[in-house]
């Protein structure tokens, strides 16, 4: 049993197995364990997570297809996008990003289109354009059908010159909110259980009492998540399957740009995987797919990627000074969330100079010196992500008994963990 006193007495008598694999309290009005603080953060963090993502719009079904396997598909490519999601949230972000920055200039474009076709004016309404219209756009809401079954996702181009002739009369805003399946119940729950965890960690800090390692990459988690929400704020969520559009001579597939095996490495690191893609030979698009390259909205992405790694990576140094079971992981600690801000900071650097001077820079610099800037730097964040990741489970093997006193009065705020 273990004792908690102030200068006025005995505030609370408790017990606490640390040599146990099972942490029981004499109270549980005031007191948590080891399994509490495990189980809130992990379903925080998956919450957050959850809502967070917009996939892309999934492949058509086909007439042969089991629904069986199409809910298998579908589970797995949900669960990759989570787990790419948990691992490395800051480059989902600069996916979220660029999509949302190719939106807008596809909602400039398909308002360029429809105002230059003489068959608008005459015929078609003229309802007003959202980034929503964008969005639909780049996630693949717009399938190509001949003979009644599906064939490619429509590209810019594509929607672009099909807009332009009248053949295609883009949905209106309200429509567009009518794809989005999203759950508002689970919604509403995953903002109830954040917000809980976020009001009873500043609770812990006014207080004066200890906030796990767990605890503070669960915060840090929050701060991306609500970022991507903000990106994908116009985009809808979990879309059962795209707009059919009927064609008779599908258009040729224009190839796709070929560069050795560590530039892609690069390219993939930097968000530039589209470079690699043909629409035109995909069944749907790809799961991280940004809706094409714009080379400024491209950089413009990893600028913001990069500084919210940065933010991410100092929500770790609060955890600076707190207690840890040895030397050896406060230093590990110390140094690896240093890393995720470092390291940010220095591969930022080439992204600045390529948004700025891209055109004036010559090829042998791109092809050389920002990869293996980045080659280096990425693996290096990766592992000290790693590091951080495993600390923040290792060290609660020993707390100090203060971590588990709960503070009462956020007991009594609605929560799910």
């Amino acid at each position: 049993m273990s004792t908690l006193t102030n200068g006025n007495g005995t505030i609370f008598d408790f017990f606490l197995a640390t040599t146990s694999t099972t942490d029981t309290c004499a109270d549980i009005s005031i007191c948590r364990t080891r399994y509490t603080i495990v189980w809130s953060s992990l379903v925080t963090i998956i919450a957050c997570v959850w809502t967070a993502v917009h996939r892309n719009v999934p492949e058509p079904k086909r007439d042969s297809e089991l629904r069986f396997w199409r809910i298998v598909g579908g589970v797995l490519e949900a669960a990759k996008i989570v787990m790419v999601t948990v691992l490395v949230p800051e480059w989902v972000l600069a996916w979220a990003v660029r999509q949302r920055l190719n939106a807008l200039v596809v909602k400039r474009m398909l308002g360029r289109a429809r105002n230059d076709s003489q068959k608008w004016r005459v015929t078609h309404r003229m309802a007003e354009l959202t980034a929503r219209h964008g969005f639909a756009v780049v996630m693949g809401g717009f399938q190509y059908y001949k003979d009644g079954e599906p064939q490619h996702p429509l590209s810019l181009e594509d929607v672009d010159r099909l807009v332009r002739s009248g053949e295609l009369v883009p949905p209106t805003d309200e429509e567009i909110r009518n794809w989005s399946q999203s759950d508002v119940l689970s919604k509403t729950l995953a903002v109830v259980q954040t917000l809980w965890f976020v009001v009873q960690a500043i609770a812990r800090r006014i207080e004066g009492l200890p906030i796990t390692q767990l605890e503070i990459m669960t915060l840090a988690y929050t701060t991306i998540t609500v970022a991507m929400y903000v990106a994908w704020w116009d985009k809808p969520q979990n879309v059962g399957g795209p707009v059919r559009v009927a064609v008779k001579k599908l258009p040729r597939p224009d190839g796709v740009w070929n560069a050795v095996w560590y530039m892609r490495i690069f390219f993939v690191i930097a968000g530039w995987q589209d470079l690699f893609v043909d629409l035109r030979k995909e069944r749907r698009v790809p799961t991280f797919y940004g809706g094409g390259i714009s080379y400024d909205n491209t950089f413009r992405a990893d600028v913001v990627a990069l500084c919210a790694a940065m933010v991410f990576g100092a929500v770790h140094c609060a955890a600076w000074h707190y207690a840890f079971p040895s030397h050896a992981e406060k230093l590990i600690w110390r140094v690896s969330s240093a890393a995720i801000v470092a390291l940010p900071a220095v591969m930022l650097v080439p992204v600045l100079v390529l948004l700025w001077w891209y055109s004036k820079i010559s090829y042998s610099v791109h092809r050389v010196v920002f990869p293996v800037m980045f080659c280096i730097c990425a693996p290096l964040y990766i592992a000290a992500r790693l590091f951080l990741l495993a600390l923040s489970f290792s060290t609660l093997r020993s707390l100090p008994p203060e971590a588990y006193r709960a503070v009462q009065w956020t007991l009594q705020i609605p929560h799910f963990a």
